[in-house]
């Protein structure tokens, strides 16, 4: 399926049965948003009369996907049956979310099947070409791929990324794969923070972070804060701040001491919810003791942080 551009919809225009030879897209897809059903039916009707034309224009596609949100059941039906009966769809990314929302939520048995029918055809399909993709010698054709795998939730083919020699490419792995939040994209996370780039690493460890610190992931977030960069240092003592306490406080308390003042301060402020202060039960002497120890610092923002941790 062709990615494309969505039509910005034009006013109105006058009251009439639409008629599929001179109606606008504009115009039908203001009819949709109508108060009757049968006006909405009539004009997804002639939608589907406009889209199965050699002509047809850009955004037909999408607004047929997101017929399937209408409130009446004929309406989700025609289009739910005119999707299925065209021979190409053509799906921008407005298309796509419409899709992803029918199948996880749709109203009706046979409008999650459709949708989710279409976006195993996308995905087969256009996931096809996007893997084709990442084998071409141009960085910014790779990238693009990675961009449009994450785009179709193609987690698995993303995740084969990972190993791309373009830093950029690894960071967009990163960065799709936190945006992913699949299971099946943990391996590759876990590849990649030990990356040799640290701007691939920090990224990683964003990633890690955003998921919560999955269990695979401890091990290398843990070792991330003794890093020779101290921008991973940093980044990996406010990643811990999503893992557990049992992972999280002892590296985090080791942080304190980090050459760096910006490493000390992201510990500070990782370790604050520890202190007992936010959250009640949430309290573990051996953090309070650490940043009671942390009041000495020779930084005077480190001391700052400190002060208001243990307030």
């Amino acid at each position: 399926m062709t990615i494309i551009g969505r039509t910005t919809p034009d006013p109105l225009p006058a009251i009439g049965p639409p008629r599929p030879e001179h109606l606008r897209l504009a115009d039908i897809e203001a009819r949709l948003r109508g108060p009757e059903p049968a006006v909405r039916a009539a004009a997804l009707k002639a939608l589907a009369e406009i889209a199965g034309t050699e002509d047809a224009p850009r955004g037909v596609g999408d607004t047929l996907a997101w017929a399937l949100a209408d409130e009446h059941e004929d309406v989700r039906r025609l289009a739910a049956d005119a999707l299925r009966g065209l021979p190409e769809v053509h799906l921008g990314d407005d298309g796509v979310d419409a899709l992803l929302l029918a199948a996880a939520r749709g109203r009706d048995p046979f409008v999650r099947e459709t949708a989710a029918d279409l976006l195993a055809i996308l995905v087969q399909g256009t996931g096809e070409l996007y893997a084709q993709g990442l084998q071409d010698d141009e960085p910014q054709v790779r990238l693009q791929a990675v961009l449009g795998l994450v785009g179709l939730r193609a987690v698995r083919a993303v995740a084969e990324a990972a190993d791309d020699p373009s830093r950029e490419i690894r960071v967009a792995v990163a960065e799709g794969l936190a945006r992913l939040a699949a299971p099946a994209g943990t391996p590759a996370l876990d590849h990649l923070l030990a990356d040799h780039d640290p701007v691939v690493v920090m990224a990683a460890l964003d990633a890690a972070a955003g998921l919560g610190v999955p269990e695979l992931l401890e091990g290398r977030v843990v070792t991330a804060v003794a890093h020779p960069s101290w921008q991973v240092r940093r980044r990996a003592a406010f990643a811990l701040a999503a893992a557990t306490p049992e992972t999280a406080v002892r590296p985090l308390v080791r942080a304190l001491r980090d050459p760096t003042a910006d490493v000390r301060r992201a510990a500070v402020q990782s370790l604050e919810q520890w202190t007992g202060g936010l959250r009640a039960g949430a309290g573990r002497p051996e953090v309070v003791t650490a940043l009671t120890e942390a009041l000495a610092d020779p930084d005077p923002g480190v001391r700052t942080q400190a002060r208001w941790a243990l307030a």
